[in-house]
């Protein structure tokens, strides 16, 4: 017998749906004989050996048929099933191969055999035998069969060892169910024993007391949670009031305990209703902190953020709150991007409503922003994008100070340590790479408002100034943020303003054209100590100067140096209210100007101090009267000339604030930096040019020879940007160069004569002016050089050095023609010829056109003290003036001297007492020393004196005098003594030397 296994176990069903032929089982329900057929078997096998001649064994042939069957028996022993294969043992101890397929063999058992009905597999298998038995016949069908029970055998113990495990957890439930039963055994029993001393001891009143004590106690405790109940149905309105505070920390803390205690007494049916209602309330908390931190993108307040993120941290969801902060701040620029742009915008002169503002995209809106409100629209935007990366950026100083607070993690962190510190490095690297994403989302807004404008439109210049400098304050911004270089927004300032410049800088240039044709080259007044940088056009260089020093002396960048409350947009727009007043609305001769030490420039008197006489034209020749050596030096020291004066027109002004814009436009943008400054070269290029044009047509006329740098500049200015004489009018624009109208004076030109006081004051300040300009490029050198690439500089070199290096020059040009006519030395020579010089005897009084000749002086000296009293002038201009109508004085008495054809030696004496007088009083004049070119005239009246072989070296040595000049010489000279055939030698050599000079 075995032991029996529970009926529901899985190995009992899987062994009751298996019958094994020949097989008996082991649980006593049912056997089954197999005698009759072994007696049966035993006859077959006797008459068959009976037949056989041979032997057979002495083995019983029932008992041995040639092979053993050997059942392994099922034991079960500790609650273990072992099974054991049985093994079938042939006569020649071989094992029979296991090479079967089992489940086929298995297929082709009788169906009979699964039969749930009772089964006789002993008689199924003798009716299946033959009627004729044989013992080949009976060991095939006993091979067959014991084929079959090896494949059954096998499978049922593959089946039992797969199901091993569940039949051990089977009957471990059985053992732990008879330990339960044993265990309310003994409960049992024990409340029999006490109901049973109970009854022996207790009486009914008793129990009634115990039973009414122990309903109190019941009562009280109900009364304790009902307290409980009602405290937590009140606490929704206190976790409102705190909502309502912004006190998130208590409202969570406030409903975690709520929760708890809910949970504490779910069994009341209220209760379970109050659990979903704290489950909203919470939603709501997170809800109320969602908004919360939606509205620190537009303002951060620090003792709201701290309270925000120490809510999130209690729920445990600092890294969700930071991706939904970058949400907020993504929503935030674009909502405050639209919401400011809707403001301005107008279609066909009229509001859009907000419903119809819905209707458009950002990009639509910005197109349909008026000109006129463009820059408030553009302002505005700028400073809620500053206010929005000012937000993020004190997000990020919060969570980096809060990083170096917390301590260091230990060297056996523990888990809420390390999920903490991982927390905080995730937060901090969300922020970092955040940086990057709001300034390209703050770009793309501000680019889609530039790009919605056609900046053509504009009709100020100006404007055009304030919108690149509004986007270099916002490129500056974004650099201090993230360190972009925001291409983005350089690149379309760039194209927005490339066409703008070409059309500005071509009618830059016509209204320059325009104002130097119709300048009347009067002296513009300006307030004492003059300074460019004070003109609007320049402030931004102050500007840029002073952010530069600012960042040099302070560390902390943008975002540190402005609050909440105040922009690095705020200072720009002071910057463009603002205006210049260089301009003083004195007369010009009221008191002297004063330069930027505080010395006088020059001492004006009033005019009724210089007597009657000084004021004519001209002195009565007749009279033979000429003013006192002390009048003549008190007048002279009464005019002072200072080295730094500012002599500018109108127009230099004008071109002046033309410099400046220009130069803005390099600063604010550096892509076109080289092409501006081409065009504010071209611009004094053409200013240089017109004034040269106007004032130097006499010393042209009179073949003056230019210096070949100065020659070498001009003609470089006019094929480059002059039109030819008989071009249109207006301004030709090719793919490379601009081409100007050749400049022509619509004024009188009788105005300008350099004879008359007026022309000589009007040419003196156009030169001047010219010098002014320059020196004003020269001071701009270092910022022009650090405004364009380093690449283009010896451009810029080049250009000081060939035309601004020799801007000067055009001094001498110019002051050559004045002192042409500043004189009359036709009217001298002319006196001159009129002198006797073949005198007998010495003369002690020099001659009367000497006189005239310093009256001419005096009178030329007057006109320009005159202006030199209107206008501070620098002392170069005197010296130069002085100097160009002292020479052509010198030259005068060299031609008077060269016409006399008859002299004699007390003539060459009165020559000599001539020159030396005129120098005497022209010492008393002016200040220049020494009187230039003197030894011009003495070495000319020396040569009189000379022999054949000296006159001849005297010739060879000074070139400077003209063919005339020695050919009266030598006729009229020293050819009084020398014969005819000398004088045809030095002749020649004369002329020799004159065809050198013209080759």
């Amino acid at each position: 017998a075995r032991e029996r296994r529970p009926c529901g176990s899985k190995d009992h069903k899987i062994a009751s749906s298996i019958r094994l032929p020949n097989t008996v089982w082991t649980d006593g329900r049912r056997r089954c004989s197999i005698m009759p057929l072994k007696d049966k078997v035993r006859q077959l096998l006797n008459r068959d050996h009976r037949d056989r001649s041979q032997s057979t064994t002495s083995e019983d042939p029932i008992r041995n048929p040639g092979f053993t069957v050997t059942k392994i028996p099922i034991d079960v022993a500790h609650s273990s099933l072992r099974f054991q294969r049985r093994r079938i043992i042939c006569k020649d101890d071989s094992i029979i191969e296991d090479e079967i397929d089992h489940d086929e063999v298995i297929h082709e058992i009788d169906k009979e055999y699964f039969l749930v009905s009772d089964f006789d597999s002993c008689s199924h298998e003798l009716k299946k035998l033959p009627y004729e038995l044989s013992l080949k016949v009976i060991e095939n069908q006993r091979a067959e069969l014991q084929k079959k029970l090896k494949s059954v055998t096998k499978k049922l113990s593959e089946l039992v060892l797969e199901n091993h495990t569940a039949y051990m957890g089977e009957l471990q439930r059985v053992m732990d169910l008879q330990e339960d039963l044993e265990n309310a055994y003994i409960l049992c029993s024990s409340g029999r024993r006490k109901l049973t001393l109970s009854r022996e001891k207790f009486s009914g009143a008793g129990l009634g007391i115990l039973g009414k004590h122990r309903k109190k106690q019941i009562l009280s405790y109900l009364l304790q949670n009902f307290h409980t109940i009602k405290t937590l149905q009140k606490t929704d309105i206190h976790l409102r009031e705190l909502l309502e505070n912004g006190d998130f920390c208590g409202a969570i803390q406030l409903c975690r305990e709520c929760q708890q205690a809910a949970s504490t007494y779910h069994y009341f049916a209220c209760i379970s209703e109050l659990s979903r209602n704290l489950g909203d309330t919470q939603d709501i908390i997170e809800e109320k902190l969602d908004v919360a931190l939606s509205k620190i993108c537009s303002k951060f307040d620090l003792e709201s953020y701290t309270t925000i993120q120490n809510a999130y941290s209690l729920l445990g969801k600092n890294r969700a709150a930071m991706d939904q902060l970058h949400m907020h701040y993504t929503s935030a620029i674009h909502n405050t991007a639209f919401s400011v742009v809707s403001g301005y915008v107008e279609e066909k002169g009229k509001t859009i409503t907000k419903e119809e503002v819905q209707k458009y995209s950002y990009q639509d809106l910005c197109k349909k922003v008026p000109i006129s409100q463009f820059i408030d629209c553009l302002i505005h935007l700028s400073k809620e994008m500053w206010y929005i990366m000012h937000s993020y950026y004190y997000v990020m100083k919060w969570h980096k100070e809060e990083e170096k607070i917390m301590p260091k993690l230990d060297s056996v962190p523990s888990i809420a340590d390390i999920e903490n510190d991982y927390n905080k490095k995730y937060v901090l690297k969300k922020l970092d790479t955040g940086f990057t994403r709001v300034w390209q989302d703050v770009q793309m807004k501000v680019k889609l408002l530039l790009l919605g404008t056609d900046f053509s439109a504009f009709s100020k210049f100006e404007d055009l100034l304030f919108i690149l400098d509004l986007t270099n304050r916002l490129m500056l911004i974004g650099e201090d943020f993230c360190g972009s270089k925001s291409k983005t927004l350089q690149e379309t300032i760039r194209t927005q303003s490339i066409n703008y410049f070409k059309s500005h800088h071509r009618a830059r240039l016509e209204e320059l054209r325009m104002y130097l044709e119709n300048e009347a080259w009067e002296v513009c007044p300006l307030e004492p100590g003059f300074n460019i940088f004070n003109l609007q056009e320049f402030r931004f260089l102050r500007t840029a100067v002073q952010d530069s020093n600012k960042s040099k002396s302070e560390t902390d960048g943008i975002f540190e140096r402005y609050s909440i409350s105040e922009t690095p947009i705020d200072c720009i727009i002071e910057d463009n209210c603002s205006s210049d007043d260089v301009l003083t609305d004195k007369p010009s001769n009221d008191e002297p100007e004063v330069d930027e030490e505080g010395n006088t420039i020059y001492n004006d008197n009033d005019e009724d101090d210089i007597p009657d006489e000084l004021k004519q034209d001209f002195i009565d020749e007749n009279t033979g009267e000429t003013p006192t050596s002390e009048n003549m030096m008190g007048n002279s020291s009464k005019v002072k000339f200072s080295p730094n004066s500012s002599v500018v027109a109108n127009t230099t002004l004008t071109t002046i604030r033309f410099f400046g814009r220009y130069m803005h436009i390099m600063h604010a943008l550096s892509p076109i930096a080289f092409d501006v400054l081409i065009s504010m070269t071209q611009l004094f290029d053409y200013y240089l040019f017109t004034v040269f044009s106007f004032f130097s047509n006499e010393t042209i006329g009179n073949n003056y020879q230019l210096s070949g740098k100065l020659a070498a500049t001009l003609k470089r200015i006019k094929d480059n940007m002059i039109q030819s004489s008989y071009a249109s009018e207006s301004i030709s624009i090719s793919s490379d160069d601009i081409k100007v109208p050749f400049p022509r004076m619509s004024l009188d030109s009788t105005l300008f004569d350099a004879g008359t006081q007026r022309g000589l004051a009007c040419r003196i300040i156009a030169t001047e002016s010219v010098i002014f300009l320059a020196d004003k490029l020269e001071l701009l050198r270092l910022h022009l050089e650090t405004m364009i690439p380093s690449s283009k500089r010896p451009f810029l070199s080049q250009f000081y050095s060939q035309t601004i290096g020799i801007v000067r020059e055009i001094r001498i040009s110019i002051y050559q023609a004045i002192s042409a006519k500043a004189l009359n030395y036709d009217g001298i020579c002319l006196a001159m010829n009129n002198v006797k010089w073949d005198i007998k005897e010495i003369m002690s009084q020099h001659s009367s056109y000497v006189d005239l000749l310093i009256q001419e002086f005096w009178r030329f000296d007057i006109y320009f003290k005159n202006l030199a009293r209107r206008v501070s002038l620098p002392i170069e201009v005197y010296n130069i003036l002085w100097e160009r109508c002292i020479k052509l004085a010198n030259k005068t008495f060299v031609d008077g001297f060269s016409n006399v054809k008859k002299c004699s030696n007390e003539g060459r004496a009165l020559m000599q007492l001539d020159f030396q007088q005129y120098l005497l009083q022209l010492e008393k004049l002016t200040t220049l020393r020494p009187i230039p070119e003197k030894e011009f005239v003495e070495n000319y009246i020396k040569a009189y004196y000379l022999t054949e072989f000296e006159i001849e070296k005297w010739i060879r040595s000074h070139k400077e005098y003209t063919s005339k000049h020695l050919t009266n010489l030598v006729l009229h000279g020293v050819g009084s003594h020398l014969n005819k055939k000398q004088k045809q030698k030095i002749l020649n050599l004369i002329e020799d030397i004159d065809k050198g000079k013209k080759s």
